[in-house]
């Protein structure tokens, strides 16, 4: 069985490129998020041949209005449901996202087109995570010509807006009861461990204010970026304190590598600032922003109020007039490790792999929390990328070939 399967993967290796070739090739690139039906519409018929039902499943404009519109998005919200049943006593939903982050700068090759080099295969999306997609695929492509039965039902959900980080499509199917399963393996993130903690979500913004005047004469005014400043190094201090916790959860052995922490921790960012009119005029006001990413022990509540009190000190020790707004995102998750799902999880990717896959967590966020804190589902999340090596999010993403395939045999191996 393990050379056969070996066998037929390998033979699919040019398909499983071609897949993620044409996948790449649709700019999902969110904001604005406008090719989400072309996509969908591009996967429909290839599920179909392999026996599944499908919808496309449009985000109605009543939940987009109120839970995730912005000026800079644009183009339908939509998403792909695909299921076939086994008559299996169990079900799966399988679930990524299709849309990626916009290219950016420093690419060596062209981001929407796919490139090979030395075994990898670069392009925007291929590790996070239009390559859970094209190995998927392939997977249900040697089940099919191998005979091979699944021994659960599966429902895979394709979804989108997963990076804009507040309300994705998937979001939108389990509020509205589209996610069945007894489990879920959720296809983004890396493979160098089974992730079954993530970290909360909040993104924060702070507007300074101050009073504006001709810049030859500064003392008529209130300098806002000046004030900006002085908020920015008081804030030190909340990050300190923050990022002194730690979770019970373990972090992923790259992590330990890289800065010997055993365990995920939350985090404090100040990572934009806006402000300022013209050269020759004292700026009014500016805008700080930034994430707080809070670990599974802590309480969205006590996150936001620990904040508040922070600026409201600032506010008071300084004299400075601020405005601070909080913009809670996913939230974290957490599976017990103990759980059987994890257990088969790990054996089969462990076995596809030839190495151990240690039980793990990690610092960023997944859209997934949000669902299961609805469907209560066990979830694992087991990706195709590498966290030291395929850059997702940055220039030159890419992926391994070899990781491809052995995510092909993993998801054969767990699904038979």
């Amino acid at each position: 069985m393990e050379e056969k399967l070996e066998k037929a993967v390998e033979r699919k290796e040019k398909e499983l490129i071609d897949c993620l070739e044409g996948l790449v090739s649709v700019p999902t690139f969110v904001p604005p998020g406008e090719n989400y039906g072309k996509i969908v519409d591009m996967l429909i018929p290839v599920f179909e041949d392999l026996g599944f039902e499908c919808e496309r499943i449009e985000m109605p404009a009543d939940v987009y209005e109120a839970r995730q519109k912005s000026p800079e998005f644009s183009g339908e919200r939509v998403n792909l449901l695909a299921t076939k049943d086994f008559g299996a006593k169990e079900s799966i939903d399988i679930y990524t996202h299709l849309d990626v982050v916009p290219a950016g700068e420093g690419w060596s090759t062209s981001p929407f087109e796919l490139a090979i080099k030395d075994g990898r295969i670069y392009g925007r999306g291929v590790a996070d995570s239009k390559g859970s997609v094209a190995s998927l695929l392939t997977a249900l492509s040697v089940m099919n010509e191998q005979g091979l039965e699944s021994k659960y039902n599966l429902r895979i959900a394709l979804t989108t807006d997963e990076e804009v980080g507040l309300y994705s499509g998937l979001c939108f199917f389990a509020d509205a009861g589209l996610l069945k399963g007894d489990y879920l393996l959720c296809m983004d993130g890396d493979n160098e461990g089974i992730c079954v903690a993530t970290n909360g979500v909040m993104n924060w913004e702070i507007k300074v204010y101050g009073k504006s005047c001709h810049s030859s004469a500064p003392f008529l005014g209130v300098n806002a970026i000046e004030k900006a400043m002085l908020v920015i190094e008081e804030l030190k201090e909340l990050k300190r304190k923050v990022e002194s916790r730690e979770s019970k959860a373990a972090c992923s052995p790259y992590m330990t590598e890289t800065t010997g922490q055993k365990h995920i921790k939350p985090v404090f960012n100040v990572t934009m600032i806006a402000g300022g009119v013209k050269e020759n005029v004292i700026p009014p006001s500016c805008t700080l922003r930034g994430d707080r990413r809070y670990i599974p022990e802590e309480n969205i509540g006590e996150v936001i109020k620990e904040l508040e009190d922070a600026v409201e000190d600032i506010k008071i020790k300084h004299g400075i007039e601020l405005e601070l707004l909080c913009k809670p995102g996913y939230p974290p998750m957490f599976t017990e490790q103990s759980s059987e799902w994890v257990r088969r999880v790990q054996d089969a990717a462990s076995n596809a792999f030839g190495v151990s896959k240690e039980i793990t967590g990690v610092q960023g966020g997944l859209d997934v929390a949000y669902a299961i804190q609805r469907t209560n589902q066990p979830v694992c999340a087991f990706g195709v990328g590498s966290s030291m090596q395929s850059n997702a999010h940055g220039a030159d993403e890419n992926v391994k070939i070899q990781d491809l395939k052995d995510y092909v045999r993993f998801l054969v191996k767990l699904l038979t």
